[in-house]
C-alpha cells in the first residue's frame, strides 16, 4: 500500500498543469470563438480543483516536521491553500462569467499563487537537500 508521503508528489503536479492547460484553452476559445475549447477549459479547471484539494490533504498527511522547519512547511501550506481557494473561484468563473473582468483578475491571482506554491514546494524538496 502506498503511503501519503509517496502520493503527494504525484498528486501535486496535476493542479498546476491542469490550470495552465485551462488558461491556454480559454485563450484559444476566445481567439477562435469556439465554445468547445471553453468547455474543455472548464473541465480542466474542475479536475484541477479536485486534484488540488486531494493534493492539499495528502500534503497535510505527509508533512515531516522532523526534517523541515515550521516556516518552510507552513509557508508552502499557506501558498497551496490560497492556490486551492482561488482555483475554486476560477472554476466557478469558467462556467459562469468566463471572460469578465473579475474572472480575469482571479485567473491572474491564481497564476501568481500557483507560482508561489510551486516554488515553495521546490524549495521544500530540493533546497533543504544540502
Amino acid at each position: 500500500m502506498s503511503s501519503p508521503i509517496s502520493l503527494h508528489p504525484f498528486l501535486s503536479h496535476f493542479p498546476p498543469a491542469l490550470f495552465l492547460a485551462g488558461l491556454v484553452l480559454l485563450a484559444l476559445a476566445k481567439k477562435r470563438n469556439h465554445s468547445g475549447f471553453a468547455a474543455a477549459a472548464s473541465l480542466d479547471f474542475s479536475l484541477g480543483f479536485l486534484a488540488a484539494v486531494i493534493a492539499a490533504f495528502s500534503g497535510m498527511l505527509s508533512v515531516d516536521m522532523g526534517t523541515k522547519t515550521a516556516l518552510q512547511v507552513e509557508s508552502h501550506q499557506g501558498y497551496s491553500f490560497i492556490f486551492t481557494v482561488l482555483y475554486g473561484f476560477c472554476t466557478v468563473f469558467s462556467y459562469t462569467k468566463t471572460y469578465s473582468g473579475a474572472a480575469l483578475v482571479f485567473y491572474i491571482l491564481n497564476l501568481i499563487a500557483m507560482c508561489a506554491s510551486v516554488y515553495s514546494g521546490y524549495l521544500l524538496v530540493f533546497h533543504s537537500m544540502g
